[in-house]
């Protein structure tokens, strides 16, 4: 083997703004086979190999906005990004590391076959790149907190792909669809409201969840907002 390289790549080549912290790629193919009269398999093959993965970074440039950021970038859920032929199906950004002075983590996932975007979907929540202030986790919903305390927060745009193959089981042709945001919160303690206008809440605390989690450890309670997304 060839000497340790010591980095994170660049896999989507975003630039100069963008900080990769980690990247897990993936090959993956289909196996077809076939069996005969004895049921042991005679015939087998892999096809339509996809490449497809994440990767995570920290922005550092001059936007306020992640969603003007990923633009700039041409990013966007449904884009191809040209300089590493890569379509992005989805992104979420976690606003924890904020709690300790940190950058929020954004990562990307993607895949290879289109080469050139389709159905394209962006956010018009107001996605802080870097968060000063109180609550330094950002919780993106409109919150009236009381005496609770956020302790995480992460928002998430992803889309479905829909692929035709060829006659050959390869990748022929495809699209995303399917366009969906989803916010998550957990604090401690429970908020007094969260204007959640638009959102479906299909996770929250129970009606029987109280302030004390256990006889050693404060009560959490959490939440997760969801709705679809609009087509750009």
């Amino acid at each position: 083997m060839g000497a340790p390289v010591f980095g994170v790549l660049d896999v989507l080549a975003l630039g100069a703004d963008w900080e990769p912290q980690g990247n897990s790629p993936t090959s993956a193919g289909t196996r077809a086979t076939a069996g005969g009269d004895d049921g042991d398999i005679v015939a087998e093959t892999v096809h339509n190999t996809i490449e497809s993965g994440t990767v995570s970074y920290i922005y550092i440039g001059t936007e306020t906005d992640f969603a003007t950021a990923i633009a700039a970038a041409s990013a966007d859920v449904g884009d191809v990004v040209d300089t590493a032929s890569l379509l992005i199906t989805g992104w979420s950004i976690d606003y924890s590391p904020c709690a300790a002075g940190k950058r929020p983590v954004i990562t990307f996932t993607y895949r290879d076959g289109p080469t050139e975007a389709s159905a394209t979907y962006i956010t018009t929540e107001t996605c802080p790149t870097y968060v000063t202030g109180t609550p330094i986790v950002p919780p993106i919903l409109t919150v009236t907190a009381g005496d609770a305390e956020i302790q995480t927060s992460s928002i998430a745009l992803a889309a479905q792909f829909g692929e035709d193959l060829d006659k050959d089981g390869e990748y022929l042709a495809g699209a995303t669809y399917g366009g969906e945001l989803t916010i998550s919160h957990q604090w401690v303690g429970t908020p007094s409201s969260i204007t959640s206008t638009g959102y479906q809440q299909t996770s929250g605390p129970g009606t029987n969840t109280g302030e004390e989690a256990s006889g050693t450890a404060y009560g959490t309670s959490s939440y997760t907002f969801v709705k679809a997304v609009t087509r750009s």
